[in-house]
């Protein structure tokens, strides 16, 4: 097997495994989603104040959430595009 062809099938391989990933993100994604709906439905809108930074700080990750499952999608994409071309 050429070096090329060694390097191809590694970058193959990410590919597959940041696109796996992406997927158990997702999905972790969608529980969490649930999970921030059930926080500010139950504790939104208290006096203290305490909940509107609870929702922001979950909201924030839900946010990074959705980068880090958006970047790893990328990854896959440009790795199966370089494979084809090499």
């Amino acid at each position: 097997m050429s070096q090329l062809s060694q390097v191809k099938a590694q970058v193959l391989q990410v590919a597959g495994d940041a696109k796996s990933t992406a997927g158990g993100l997702s999905a972790f994604k969608s529980k969490f989603s649930q999970a921030v709906g059930q926080v500010n439905a139950t504790i939104g809108g208290t006096t203290t104040g305490v909940d509107k930074q609870m929702i922001a700080t979950l909201q924030a990750a839900e946010r990074q959430l959705e980068s880090a499952i958006n970047a790893r999608q990328q990854a896959a994409q440009a790795a199966n595009d370089w494979a084809a071309r090499a």
